[in-house]
């Protein structure tokens, strides 16, 4: 009786639901890094403390509500659909080619300047995203390949699985019950993007999300957006690991940016016939993910 009644609370319902679930288990989450770790953390330990904020904030809610909602949570989430091995094949080709693309909206993301009145508020996000990237180039530091195996798992395998079943799995279907599906996937890759606190990583993260977002409802797999999102953090742990002591390696980052400009061009170019590709390659079906009733 109780699940019914979660389960029928509609869609303003499951989104209060979802939200106090993961507010709730963010507040745990950061109580046990609190107890645990100190101000002074090494970067090791920040890395078991992102680990822990990943599986509290976008692995446990899902699970949650999951059970809730859902009789068969897995096949609900699109967990339990076989992906086509061309559609994961073009995927990681996709997450590829396009990382000059994102890379020059990244740029052109940064040339945004917000009105004066706003300047205040414009520098806070600056400074707290040279703390971040700071924190990020720390924590991406490897002297051995086992540093590079730990970097994988914690800024690539994990992301990538808890953040796509949290918000494409979950977010984007619940936004799909009542909505188009393009409006679904766009509204979520906004709060994507958003949930991230970088303004100067808005709009390349904001598409990444859409890019995402449309994988799941042309493959109707979660798993084909899950490699996509890890092919994509695994590049930047990758080129980081790499690049240590190789200038070459190390300017593969900035491809795409300022005046390499044309290789974004041609990036997102390649990148859109291979979204063609996957989309010709879509069920007929609609792949809206509909609860399991």
């Amino acid at each position: 009786m109780l699940k019914e009644t979660f389960r029928n609370s509609g869609t303003l319902g499951k989104l209060l639901q979802l939200f106090f679930i993961t507010l709730f288990l963010g507040i745990a989450a950061m109580g046990i890094v609190s107890i645990i770790f100190d101000s002074t953390a090494l970067i090791n330990d920040q890395k078991v403390m992102q680990l822990i904020l990943s599986l509290f904030t976008f692995l446990i809610p899902p699970v949650v509500v999951g059970y809730l909602w859902y009789e068969r949570p897995a096949a609900a989430y699109g967990l339990t659909q076989k992906p086509d091995g061309k559609q994961i094949i073009l995927a990681v080709l996709l997450m590829i080619a396009l990382s000059p693309g994102i890379n020059l909206l990244a740029y052109l993301n940064e040339q945004i300047a917000l009105p004066d009145f706003m300047k205040g508020i414009e520098q806070y996000f600056k400074d707290m995203e040279a703390l971040a990237a700071s924190v990020t180039e720390q924590m991406l530091k490897v002297n051995n390949i086992g540093d590079l195996m730990v970097n994988l798992l914690v800024m690539a395998v994990v992301p990538a699985f808890c953040e796509e079943l949290y918000f494409r799995g979950t977010l984007q279907n619940i936004f799909s019950e009542k909505r188009n599906k393009h409006a679904a996937i766009w509204i979520v890759a906004i709060i994507f993007s958003l949930i991230h606190f970088q303004m100067y990583g808005f709009i390349p993260r904001m598409i990444l999300g859409a890019v995402l977002g449309y994988l799941l409802v042309w493959s109707g797999s979660l798993w084909v957006s899950v490699i996509a999102h890890f092919t994509n953090n695994a590049l930047a742990v990758l080129v980081s690991g790499f690049g240590q002591g190789n200038e070459q390696v190390k300017a593969m980052e900035e491809i795409g940016k300022s005046e390499t400009y044309w290789y974004g061009i041609i990036s997102i170019l390649i990148s859109a016939l291979i979204i063609r590709e996957i989309y010709k390659m879509r069920k007929k079906e609609t792949q809206e993910i509909k609860p399991v009733s």
